[in-house]
């Protein structure tokens, strides 16, 4: 179970000013879902909630923690970033990518949990074949398979349909779907509404570096 908490959290590459005063709060069970156009701000929201970026302005709380003040791997045991690569190894087998992520996690999986993951995303007939021979969708559904052994609080998705056919998106809604059941926070990164739509979730809208509920109207910055 995860409560994340932003307020008025800024970004810059350089003189860029990205992210400008993100204020954003999921609890447990809760799916925030940021839309927006390419180039505004999302997979940058994403990889400064997984703590790839430094804060440099703002405030960032994760299940109570100030992430400025607690350590890295503190914060990166509770949470898992799924972005658009898979950082999968082409010379292993599914079996043996996912015993490396447990070893690098420090997780100590048995061979069964580590086959049952692999079947739990659709992939048992393959777990030991190497994964240079998957579809990118396999590799997708590889990569989230992760999340049945490690079991995050907070999962951060980036874009996670794209490679899926009709069969893989209905799975992974499923699997959401499941994990938010359980009090699983979900923030995800989309461009397909119409996918999302299966899961229950909170709309954002990420444009010109403001974030706002698609519910509401859009403030404009104040001068």
């Amino acid at each position: 179970m995860a409560e994340l908490l932003t307020e008025n959290v800024d970004h810059r590459y350089g003189r860029q000013r990205v992210l400008n005063g993100i204020n954003l709060h999921a609890g447990p069970g809760g799916c925030a879902v940021l839309f927006g156009a390419n180039g505004s701000g999302k997979s940058t929201l994403l990889a400064l909630l997984a703590t790839r970026y430094r804060l440099r302005g703002g405030r960032y709380r994760l299940n109570g923690l100030d992430v400025s003040t607690t350590s890295g791997e503190t914060i990166r045991r509770q949470l898992m970033l799924l972005g658009h690569y898979t950082h999968l190894y082409g010379h292993l087998n599914a079996l043996e990518n996912l015993q490396f992520f447990s070893d690098l996690r420090g997780l100590i999986p048995s061979m069964e949990q580590l086959r049952t993951a692999i079947a739990a995303v659709g992939l048992d007939g393959y777990a030991e074949r190497p994964v240079r021979g998957f579809s990118a969708g396999m590799r997708k559904r590889l990569a989230l398979a992760r999340v049945q052994l490690a079991m995050p609080s907070l999962l951060l998705l980036d874009e996670p349909y794209s490679a899926l056919d009709a069969a893989g998106v209905a799975w992974l809604n499923a699997m959401l779907i499941a994990y938010l059941g359980g009090g699983g926070t979900v923030i995800m990164a989309s461009h397909d509404p119409e996918r999302v739509a299966a899961l229950p979730h909170i709309p954002y809208r990420l444009e010109g570096g403001r974030l706002w509920p698609m519910s509401t109207h859009r403030e404009e910055p104040a001068c």
